[in-house]
């Protein structure tokens, strides 16, 4: 009875573990499952990308119409070129940023923008830079603006625009010349008053427009110019019938004429 015992123990003692759970052989399959899932995701993005880049370089969303506004020394041609935009360009890959960044480098341009105005025109708007004075530089006579930058090389001065004198520095177009302060005295002239100025003059005791026909205005620093410019105005319509070399309207509250 006691060797019977033994042999079925030793018997069920050879059987070994028990086998692995059946799903343990599944796995393998479900990560080749999950593999190509993922393959056929990125294939259906990669198509709706490629759609969609088709989509925005097609004709359906290309320039059609490009206007450029506030452009009066400047060309509508000059605009384009700058900025880089075309027509038949892609409406939707534009660098506004860059195209603005290109149009503020031209001399004539004080700011730009540029919008799109879907689906197929893009619209620049430009601010140019007023003529103020011109200047003879090194190699050709040059137009400024209110700030003293030069905006071009003429052959002849503009009408009605006077002269600078004094300026020891005179850069190519874009530049800015050293007498800031009489471009700034220029840019505020307007009308009669910049027809009837034949140069502004940078001197040791300030600014100093020289008249086309009368006396030379001292009007000391570049401040309160449109306040110095009604004291002169004043002063030259009371003293008509007296002959005088210069009005000082340095200090605009106390003009004095000799």
């Amino acid at each position: 009875m006691r060797a019977r015992v033994q042999t079925q123990v030793t018997s069920s003692g050879a059987a070994g573990p028990p086998p692995p759970p059946r799903r343990a052989a599944g796995r393998p399959a479900s990560r080749t499952h999950r593999r190509h899932r993922l393959l056929a995701v990125a294939v259906v993005l990669t198509a709706l990308l490629a759609i969609a880049w088709g989509v925005s370089v097609s004709p359906l969303l290309d320039i059609d119409h490009l206007q450029v506004r506030g452009v009066h020394h400047l060309t509508a041609s000059d605009i384009e070129t700058a900025a880089g935009v075309h027509r038949g360009d892609a409406m939707l890959w534009i660098d506004t940023n860059d195209a603005v960044r290109r149009l503020d480098a031209l001399p004539y341009v004080r700011d730009a923008r540029l919008s799109r105005q879907w689906p197929d025109t893009v619209r620049i708007t430009v601010r140019e830079r007023r003529p103020a004075a011109w200047l003879d530089g090194p190699a050709a006579k040059v137009v400024v603006d209110g700030s003293g930058r030069v905006l071009e090389r003429v052959d002849a001065p503009p009408p009605a625009t006077p002269q600078l004198l004094g300026a020891k520095v005179v850069p190519p177009p874009g530049g800015t010349i050293d007498a800031t302060d009489a471009a700034r005295v220029a840019g505020q002239l307007t009308g009669l008053a910049a027809a009837g100025t034949r140069s502004v003059e940078t001197t040791d005791h300030g600014i100093v427009l020289h008249l086309a026909s009368g006396p030379e205005i001292r009007m000391g620093d570049a401040t309160q110019v449109a306040v110095k410019l009604r004291a002169a105005l004043a002063v030259l319509g009371a003293s008509a019938d007296v002959p005088l070399t210069y009005v000082d309207v340095s200090v605009p509250t106390n003009p004095v004429a000799g």
